[in-house]
């Protein structure tokens, strides 16, 4: 099991080099079930969230200690997130469950929304990250992120996740990920 994780982790790091979404950004879709060498049967959808937002964190914090101290990023307050994800909660028809701010050096939000309209919630996520966290570069961000990195997971009426994307800003750990419970509701295209 942990050469089968050894190895889904090289192709994962592989394929987050060739993939660029939003810009700048690099999104890659990870599966976090097989990268922890579990079956996705065995692996509930709130422990492969909780495996990706550990490893996230654990980035985010990797990149405050020894990354680019020179990036700045906007960070915009919680108070012009919260209308942000208003103005979607609106648009695209969803609840507002949790917001929560981390601080690695500068803001990224951890957000968790729910709707129990998975298929209209995956295909509005690109707009609903565009509003919270527009593309805006300038010399200090390349990447043009809002926020030194987000979490963000789309949950239905249950609690249950179905979906959750994310990224980091800051290098050395520039990247992010998607995670879907069903090939149809990953969030970016997939190549």
């Amino acid at each position: 099991m942990r050469r089968a994780l050894h190895a889904r982790r090289a192709s994962l790091r592989r394929l987050i080099a060739e993939k660029k979404r939003f810009g700048a950004l690099l999104v890659v879709a990870a599966i976090v079930g097989p990268l922890a060498g579990v079956s996705a049967a065995a692996t509930s959808p709130a422990r492969v969230i909780a495996q990706a937002k550990a490893e996230w964190v654990s980035k985010m914090r990797a990149s405050a200690r020894i990354g680019d101290r020179d990036a700045r990023f906007p960070s915009p307050s919680r108070v012009v997130l919260l209308a942000r994800l208003r103005t979607g909660a609106t648009l695209y028809g969803f609840g507002i469950v949790s917001v929560q701010m981390l601080h690695p050096l500068q803001g990224a939000p951890v957000i968790v929304i729910r709707s129990d309209r998975e298929q209209a919630i995956a295909r509005a996520t690109r707009k609903i990250v565009t509003l919270f966290d527009p593309y805006r570069p300038t010399s200090a961000d390349p990447a043009g992120s809002a926020y030194e990195g987000y979490f963000l997971v789309a949950e239905d009426s249950g609690g249950v996740p179905y979906l959750a994307s994310w990224n980091q800003s800051r290098a050395p750990h520039v990247g992010g990920g998607e995670w879907a419970a069903s090939p149809n509701l990953y969030p970016f295209p997939h190549g």
